[in-house]
């Protein structure tokens, strides 16, 4: 495969086509949304951190909270906070960017009109007052750890208060980030330099994000000259065409992401727990990371990333075919006259790279005599199954943790979806004692409490094993050296880009 492209490039059957004024970045998939109170999607959710400011960022490094819009955040009481703006703030178009605009932000998400997927977050939040027009004092409804790190919500204009920003057809979002969305189209979305952004100029002041869906046409574009980045767009596999080669730079980070297997509890093949252990003790994650990923990931414990705070692993179900037998053969599935225990189907997203990890996934289960039909579903209508509980079993990456509290929207009884329920509790577990973990977790701000907390849902997690965690992938960022060096984000953010 790696030949067959460079003999491609080699004989001119990728040939560039560019003007040379922008930094061409690459993507895999489009964009859904850019509204940042209505993202869903993780290219959604990159882009608009490039239009939009908050009053907190996340530090791509250590991934706690850090100031941007806000000057000074001061915690007056476990339930008042009192936030001062930077002064001197605009947004794109030059207009001032003030307290009213914050409020108007905050308010809106929560509005029913605008049916955001993050309004249940923002109704903790019981009044704000504007003290003056730099300051807002929030009182919430009660203690929420989570306060500094949910303050990360994009601020859009208070006329912009009710309208859903940055759709297909209609005006350009106007926001503070550090770039001004120029054009934007089926695939394509053009950036120019926000001139008013209160970090002062942009690394690159023009930036066109294309989306090539193929792995291998992505790989050859960025050979052949018509694309200049890539971030954690080019699969593992590929890397060693651009590790090689000088005229390219590749630069990794550990990242903030978790790789694992969801399982539908309800589904009456994983009704018993043995036979969910016995699926993770049936893959072989070490030969996963060396065979498809190039080495490039670290094994997952649980579904926060290595090294953070609130991270307390269990031991992983290592990977012991005789003990996922043995596990099977206890809760009654014996093999029938041809080896086989148990059908199950497995979705999964459609590019490539990932069906062949999930078809290698189902080689490893099929030796223990799980049958697995994998079946790659385009992310929408993937993402809508799993919602309303049409699978077995999934394949899936969520793309950073960073609060821990996250892991009520993946686990907690109340966000399993539903009409009126968001959340991505799809596995629809329901476990008392893990919800008051997390609970708790929520309601203190003293860490050594959290802790507890959030080691009594790890343990929760690590026995009901609604997940199989598989690993945490690295942050891999592709750029043509002509272009210079472009820094690498642990969340795997498009940031670097302006900075």
């Amino acid at each position: 495969m790696l030949a067959m492209l460079a003999a491609l490039v080699a004989s001119g059957c990728a040939k560039a086509e560019r003007d040379g004024s922008s930094l061409i970045v690459l993507l895999p998939r489009d964009v859904q949304e850019l509204d940042p109170r209505l993202t869903g999607d993780a290219y959604g959710h990159k882009v608009s951190r490039l239009l939009f400011a908050s009053l907190v960022t996340l530090d791509p490094d250590t991934l706690a909270p850090a100031l941007d819009l806000a000057e000074h955040i001061d915690e007056l009481d476990p339930i008042t906070y009192r936030v001062r703006l930077r002064s001197g703030l605009r947004f794109s178009d030059g207009s001032a960017l003030d307290a009213r605009d914050v409020v108007a932000t905050f308010e809106s998400v929560v509005a029913p009109a605008m049916q955001s997927r993050y309004a249940s977050t923002y109704r903790r939040i019981a009044r704000m007052t504007i003290e003056d027009p730099l300051t807002v004092r929030f009182t919430l409804t009660g203690p929420h750890a989570t306060f500094i790190t949910d303050l990360e919500l994009p601020v859009v204009r208070e006329e912009d208060r009710a309208t859903q920003l940055g759709r297909l057809g209609r005006s350009a979002p106007v926001g503070s980030g550090p770039y001004v969305l120029e054009a934007r189209g089926e695939g394509r979305l053009r950036l120019r330099a926000n001139p008013h952004w209160h970090r002062g100029s942009v690394k690159r002041p023009s930036v066109e994000l294309l989306v090539v869906r193929d792995d291998n046409t992505r790989a050859l574009r960025l050979l052949a000259g018509a694309g200049d980045v890539a971030i954690n767009a080019v699969p593992p596999l590929l890397l060693p065409l651009f590790t090689d080669d000088a005229a390219f730079t590749v630069q990794s980070a550990p990242g903030a992401g978790m790789t694992y297997l969801g399982l539908n509890l309800e589904a009456p093949v994983f009704a018993d727990r043995r036979v969910r252990a016995a699926l993770a003790h049936a893959i072989d994650r070490d030969a996963l990371i060396r065979a498809k990923l190039g080495g490039r990931a670290r094994l997952a414990d649980g579904f926060l990333p290595p090294q953070h705070w609130a991270q307390s692993p269990f031991p992983a179900h290592a990977y012991d075919p005789a003990r996922a037998r043995a596990l099977l053969d206890a809760a009654g599935k014996r093999p029938n006259a041809s080896g086989e225990r148990i059908r199950v189907a497995l979705r999964c997203g459609s590019d490539r790279a990932r069906v062949s990890i999930a078809r290698a996934i189902a080689a490893m289960l099929a030796e223990v005599g799980v049958h697995v039909d994998v079946r790659p579903t385009e992310t929408a209508t993937l993402i809508a199954a799993l919602n309303h509980g049409q699978f077995e079993l999934s394949f899936l990456q969520v793309p950073e943790v960073v609060e821990p509290h996250l892991l009520s929207w993946f686990f907690g009884a109340d966000h399993i979806p539903g009409p009126n329920v968001e959340g991505a509790n799809r596995w629809r577990l329901r476990s008392a004692e893990l919800d008051a973990a997390l609970e708790r977790g929520r309601l203190t701000t003293d860490r050594a409490q959290r802790i507890e907390a959030y080691r009594t849902a790890h343990r929760v997690l690590h026995e009901e094993l609604p997940v199989i965690p598989l690993w945490h992938e690295d942050v891999v960022v592709i750029a043509a050296s002509r272009v210079g060096a472009v820094g690498v984000s642990r969340l795997g953010r498009f940031d670097p880009l302006a900075q």
